[in-house]
């Protein structure tokens, strides 16, 4: 098929609504497959942003795909939709059903390039066998700033090299099987302290410093034949003094576009996360995105709020509110016209074509997920060479207060992490192998702690330790590092500390005697370190 052709006759035909509609990719709560599909109708959308909210099986997902296609098939403009999912290791979405690894921090302690192509490949295969064709990830950030509370986990590290060929890998192995990969979060994440779902970052980087660092994951990206890059809503003001990346044309055009020679498709971060929404109306950002080079306007976390926002009424008024910008003049019709032209060029060319190309079987997936996190399990202190416990009896004890746990898979839907915490696995875990280990939970612990309880500790003490990145909300990281030191304290050379997260933590931490870290807060590495902790030889 020439698709160039058929775009060119088709746009004449298309109304500014319809044109319009198709440069929004939304979300929907829960199973409201109705508004979605009126959506598709009525409102001519490009796409949707999938969560387990909309779909909590397999199953689902496959029949929710089929009949969001099926809709968009009997439009003017039968371009497939995008259905994006957030699919990334360190965060992804059905985890009970498909295979995540240990995510990008892990897989860049690991850093073997064929490991992390393999394993995005099959996160690809498995979007694609139930219908989601576009994959929100890999994560290009360079996680220069240890505090950062929304990166850690997700980046592939601290070293811009090393990222950029992790990147490089990540985006092969999704298009290996005709899905769409997407870079982000343009012009890098990694070097915030405060994340963006709730206000706006700075960074205060030059161009210099950027294009030496945080842009060369996203040079790699492009040079392998990444489809699509998401913006970043964190203001650069060395580069921009205006407008966060999001909204820049200097960043998105002049940087993205010309300097780095993007040609996919540029997509922005969600435009109602707190960053966005503290400083602009809906449809304000979603026309100063536009008219700064981006091609497609995401709108994906209002839905999280339906119980207090009228998050339809929002989606609605901010696309009518592009429409009524073009037609205005604000946005001139050949720039809605050109964005059109690429977008829906992109669609017939990679979407229309797209063959189902499985190559792992379950197994093989589960297998690759579980050795990806054994190698990326490092013993950082080991001083009284008690790691590993082998048969012996220990006790184990928690850092984390459980009523954290709660945030892990809450009311916003996203879902980044598994509904069980790590801790709860690996727990799980060691019953499974007949470890010989007893419980000291936390209220135990604390009162140990308090003085108001005694334990005969004779056997060594295992502490996990844990962190996730959780859109809008930090998951308890000070009151758990001074748990960490009270009971380092206490009880001295019979602690094991096993992180399951990254090794920050212990820098943070004196006359630590042994510290073995997964990288991960991911299943499989709670079961590797399960293992590895009584491992017999």
């Amino acid at each position: 098929m020439n698709y160039q052709k058929k775009v060119e006759q088709l746009l004449p035909t298309l109304t500014i609504e319809e044109k319009v509609g198709q440069l929004f990719i939304l979300a929907f709560a829960g199973e409201d497959t109705d508004y979605a599909l009126d959506l598709i109708k009525n409102y001519h959308v490009g796409g949707f942003y999938i969560t387990d909210d909309n779909a909590h099986s397999l199953v689902d997902a496959k029949k929710l795909s089929t009949k969001l296609q099926q809709q968009a098939s009997l439009r003017a403009c039968d371009a497939s939709l995008l259905l994006a999912v957030d699919q990334e290791g360190a965060w992804g979405i059905l985890t009970q059903e498909t295979d995540l690894g240990p995510g990008n921090l892990a897989l860049g302690i690991v850093n073997e390039l064929s490991a992390t192509e393999n394993i995005y490949q099959v996160f690809a295969e498995q979007m694609q066998y139930i219908g989601y064709n576009t994959l929100l990830s890999p994560c290009a950030d360079v996680n220069s700033n240890p505090n950062n509370p929304i990166i850690g986990q997700r980046s592939f590290g601290e070293q811009p090299l090393q990222v950029s060929e992790h990147v490089g890998a990540a985006v092969k192995g999704i298009i290996k099987t005709g899905n769409l990969a997407c870079a982000k979060h343009f012009p890098g994440h990694g070097d915030t302290e405060t994340d963006s779902h709730r206000t706006l970052p700075v960074v205060n980087k030059s161009l210099t410093r950027l294009t030496n660092e945080d842009l060369l994951p996203f040079k790699q990206a492009i040079a392998a034949n990444v489809s699509l890059i998401m913006t970043a809503h964190i203001n650069y003001p060395k580069i921009d003094e205006d407008f966060p990346a999001t909204l820049s044309k200097t960043i998105l055009t002049d940087i993205l576009k010309e300097q780095l020679g993007f040609k996919g498709l540029i997509i922005t971060d969600s435009m109602n996360m707190w960053a966005m929404r503290k400083h602009y109306s809906p449809s304000e950002a979603a026309i100063l995105a536009i008219k700064a080079g981006a091609h497609l306007v995401m709108l994906s976390e209002e839905h999280y709020e339906n119980e207090a926002t009228p998050y339809k009424q929002i989606q609605q008024e901010t696309i009518q509110g592009v429409i009524n910008a073009v037609q205005s003049g604000e946005i001139s019709q050949q720039q809605i016209d050109q964005t059109l032209k690429h977008v829906l060029s992109f669609k017939y060319q990679y979407l229309e074509t797209q063959q189902l190309s499985i190559k792992h079987s379950k197994a093989e997936s589960q297998k690759l997920s579980l050795n990806l996190a054994d190698k990326a399990i490092k013993v950082l202190k080991n001083d009284h060479h008690l790691f590993p416990l082998k048969q012996q009896h220990f006790f184990l004890s928690f850092a984390v207060n459980p009523i954290h746990y709660e945030k892990l898979v809450n009311s916003r839907g996203i879902g980044p992490n598994d509904p069980n915490p790590a801790s709860q696995v690996f727990t799980e875990q060691l019953t499974t192998l007949n470890a010989n280990f007893t419980i000291v939970s936390f209220q135990q612990m604390t009162d140990i702690l308090n003085g108001n309880s005694d334990y005969p500790f004779d056997s060594p003490l295992v502490l996990l330790t844990e962190d996730y990145p959780l859109p809008g909300e930090d998951f308890d990281q000070i009151n758990q590092l001074q748990r960490i030191k009270d009971i380092q304290q206490k009880f001295n050379e019979k602690l094991l500390i096993l992180a399951l997260r990254s090794d920050y933590e212990l820098a943070k931490l004196s006359d630590v005697h042994t510290y073995i870290c997964a990288y991960s807060s991911r299943v499989d590495s709670a079961k590797s370190l399960a293992n590895s902790l009584i491992k017999n030889s």
